[in-house]
């Protein structure tokens, strides 16, 4: 597996909200379509927010980039926000069998 995290932080919550609401559609399409395992965002603070990737493998994730990822990183660094963007061949993960993780409660 890879993963990618992208700590994105705006000028104000205003802007978070309004680039992230509007890009989550188009996400979530592209990401289905290549592939993703899973994606998480957490919002740390009123103006930042840290979004985690999972992808099968690298090859999967960085035709993802190619193909999107890069674009859409873009466009949010272009709203003004200041983009960091880490990533790796993930080591160890652990996933509880007795949570189903289809229908997320918290949304």
């Amino acid at each position: 597996m890879y993963q990618r995290m992208i700590r994105s932080t705006f000028k104000d919550e205003l802007s978070r909200k309004s680039v992230l609401s509007y890009l989550a559609p188009i996400v979530k399409q592209q990401g289905e379509a290549y592939g993703l395992i899973a994606m998480t965002q957490v919002q740390v603070s009123d103006s930042s927010v840290v979004t985690t990737f999972i992808w099968p493998d690298y090859e999967t994730a960085m035709a993802a980039w190619d193909e999107y990822g890069g674009k859409v990183t873009e466009a949010i660094r272009n709203s003004g926000a200041k983009v960091d963007v880490q990533e790796g061949l993930v080591e160890r993960a652990w996933f509880n069998q007795t949570a189903d993780m289809a229908v997320p409660t918290n949304f």
